[in-house]
């Protein structure tokens, strides 16, 4: 099984979204949606050494890292390898939750049942095979064409049509996403992973009301489908409706009691709700359940960084790293913590990491750019920081960002003397506070940066002035003692 990620982002820039999908067809269709880390590391390019080729999630989410299967055999719908939990739809192997569960009475026989999945062709197979490993690669025109290939010849080949919403969604096209997410619903209606991505685009575009909409009456429709109540709930939360959030969870729990993706909407439903300590206690029973869910350690590392216990915070994010080591969230994390300790390069190598399997995504090009910065790579830096501005106009803390780089290069800056890097950094931290308008801090550093700056820009403008009065005395000195020479040449001629 497999589990797709929201986006909290420790910067909290975009609209979190914990959709948790299915990573598996229906036992026949030797195309594992994972086929190699899906969008966690298409697109890597080895800076981490976690890449894979597969695509199947939307800009910003992870799914955990598994290897292609050998055979043509795949999990259940639902299930996951050392995973008790069951498939999304229908019975759950006689292992129904017992009517003492938590969550209520268990409903294991309502509800329509799932629509089949049918797997690929042979010919399908082969070109959708080609493009998660031309996904791996960067290859995107590539991938393209072969996931193209793939649903000429089948035109049931669901995940192609999604994963040719994935290149779409990671390019910013969010009305071709939207369509051939579509596409892959109309193939099969069920398809967790669609409906996640069609609500991600909806909560990215700040419309969480639309999103609940799109999902609500899918998860009506497909109760036995566990994870897609995991993506409502998770929509539920981020769209601010944590009550609710626990209900669709519960939902799913009456089926399966074990079924970790509603636990860790229970999770964070509860967080929201200020019941730290019962978000605790279910967080500690999902992992004793099933550690293999690298959301869980993200979690975990969370709550750790909230109580202010950071190593075992950085733990946490490492555990989720390794399960999942495109884990855009994790790595955002774990990397703002090393950049705060002074361990730029390593925190570079994670944004950077991240920044390749969420590449539009405002909040990772920002803390790439930041320690772009760190490391005095001041054009790569101004670079990211470009790109931000592109993504979002009216964002502050980019100006703020680019004050501080200013500031710090001066003349290093390619270009640029130290007095134009200064009052380049006063525009900018002037900028910032424009946009931050009544949000701004009274305590906020810019004042102080803004001060700074005035005396550093009047040192350089009396060092420049000290110059440009030695240089005078110098040409003047010159020119006398050139004359004085002309005076004596002229003394000796005529003698």
């Amino acid at each position: 099984m497999r589990i797709v990620l929201r986006l909290s982002l420790a910067l909290a820039l975009v609209a979190p979204l914990g959709a948790f999908v299915a990573g598996c067809d229906d036992g026949n269709d030797d195309t594992s949606d994972n086929a190699g880390g899906d969008s966690t590391s298409g697109g890597e390019n080895g800076d981490e050494g976690g890449g894979r080729s597969e695509l199947e999630a939307p800009p910003g989410s992870r799914e955990p890292d598994e290897e292609l299967p050998d055979d043509d055999l795949e999990n259940q719908p639902g299930s996951d390898p050392g995973d008790s939990g069951g498939s999304p739809g229908a019975d759950t192997g006689g292992e129904t939750a017992e009517p003492e569960s938590p969550w209520g009475q268990p409903e294991t026989e309502t509800g329509a049942p799932l629509p089949p999945r049918r797997p690929m062709n042979s010919a399908a197979r082969s070109a959708y095979q080609r493009g998660l490993q031309a996904a791996g690669q960067g290859q995107n025109d590539a991938a393209r064409d072969a996931f193209n290939q793939a649903l000429s010849a089948d035109s049931n080949a669901f995940k192609a049509a999604y994963n040719l919403g994935v290149l779409a969604d990671r390019a910013g096209q969010d009305a071709q996403a939207i369509s051939y997410y579509e596409r892959a619903l109309r193939i099969q209606p069920d398809y967790e992973r669609a409906i996640e991505g069609i609500a991600r685009i909806h909560l990215r575009n700040g419309d969480s009301s639309r999103a609940v909409s799109f999902v609500r009456p899918l998860a009506d429709r497909w109760v036995r489908n566990l994870y897609v109540q995991a993506v409502y709930g998770d929509v539920l939360v981020s769209a601010n409706r944590p009550e609710e959030a626990v209900e669709a969870a519960r939902r799913a729990l009456r089926r399966d009691e074990r079924f970790v993706p509603a636990m860790i909407v229970m999770v964070k439903a509860n967080l929201r709700l200020g019941r730290t300590e019962l978000a605790q206690s279910i967080l500690d029973q999902a992992i004793e359940t099933n550690d293999n869910f690298a959301e869980l350690h993200y979690l975990r590392g969370r709550m750790h960084q909230e109580d202010g216990a950071l190593a075992p915070a950085l733990a946490s994010y490492n555990r989720a790293i390794q399960l999942e080591p495109g884990y855009t969230e994790a790595r955002m994390a774990l990397g703002l913590q090393l950049l705060a300790a002074g361990n730029y390069q390593e925190a570079l190598q994670h944004f950077r990491t991240a920044s390749n399997s969420a590449p539009t995504i405002a909040a990772v090009r920002l803390a790439l750019g930041d320690a772009y910065r760190a490391t005095k790579q001041w054009q790569q830096a101004k670079a990211e920081f470009d790109r931000v501005q592109e993504m979002q106009p009216q964002n502050a803390e980019v100006h703020f960002n680019l004050g501080v780089m200013y500031r710090e290069a001066g003349e290093s800056f390619p270009g640029l003397s130290n007095i134009e890097a200064y009052q380049r950094a006063v525009s900018e931290f002037n900028r910032y506070r424009e946009l931050m308008g009544p949000r701004l801090p009274r305590d906020d550093p810019s004042a102080t940066y803004v001060e700074e700056l005035a005396r550093l820009i009047e040192r350089e403008e009396r060092a420049i002035e000290r110059d440009r009065a030695r240089a005078q005395r110098e040409a003047e000195r010159a020119a006398r003692e050139a004359a004085e020479a002309q005076a004596q040449d002229g003394a000796a001629e005529g003698q």
